[in-house]
């Protein structure tokens, strides 16, 4: 990989600051740990983590 790859692919990262992870429960009873805004409701939490399961859009 090229220096002007390793650029690139720094700049698509997601911004890290003001972030957290958290712990998740799955609809099936299994546990995830995945990284959300800082503050957001334990139940926002959940529903990202089966919506990441499930390969569907984060988008509402």
């Amino acid at each position: 990989m090229s220096d002007d790859e390793d650029v690139t692919r720094e700049r698509r990262r997601p911004p890290l600051l003001g972030t957290e992870m958290r712990e998740a429960t799955l609809p099936d009873g299994t546990q995830a740990v995945i990284v959300v805004q800082a503050g957001t409701p334990q139940d926002e939490v959940d529903e990202k983590a089966a919506r990441m399961r499930r390969g569907t859009s984060d988008a509402k």
